[in-house]
């Protein structure tokens, strides 16, 4: 079965330290709602920003995608990569989270801000595999 990938940055509404609470409820309720619709993946979230790679059936991940893209907690929402996989790269994660701790601010802003059209070229793949990289913290 083929696997639909979706990558997506988007630009943060939350005002922090207040809000900190509700990136929590994002990822609690980001991974019951994964697991009914077969969907695995990652968020990444600092201050400013928001990056999250879905992987699942096609019709899950637009399903998702609409709810994200009506969220009011971001705005600027940009797909910066789709693909179809062969296989999951976080099979093991129904949201792996990384938040805004210094290591992971001070690895995904400038990933960021290639992704924003700010700086050199910019590949989706990094993003992802910096994705990979936090996700495997979690184990």
């Amino acid at each position: 079965m083929a696997i639909y990938s979706l990558l997506y940055v988007s630009k943060s509404c939350l005002r922090l330290p207040q809000e900190e609470g509700r990136v929590a409820d994002i990822v609690a309720v980001s991974r019951r709602r994964n697991v009914a619709l077969e969907v695995t993946g990652a968020l990444m979230f600092v201050e400013t920003h928001f990056a999250q790679v879905l992987e699942g059936p096609g019709a899950a991940v637009t399903t998702l995608m609409e709810s994200i893209r009506a969220d009011p907690r971001h705005t600027d929402l940009t797909v910066i990569d789709t693909e179809t996989l062969v296989r999951r790269r976080f099979a093991r994660w129904t949201m792996a989270y990384a938040g805004p701790r210094m290591l992971v601010e001070a690895q995904i802003v400038p990933v960021l801000a290639l992704a924003a059209g700010h700086g050199s070229p910019f590949a989706p793949g990094d993003l992802i595999a910096l994705m990979l990289q936090f996700a495997s913290f979690e184990d």
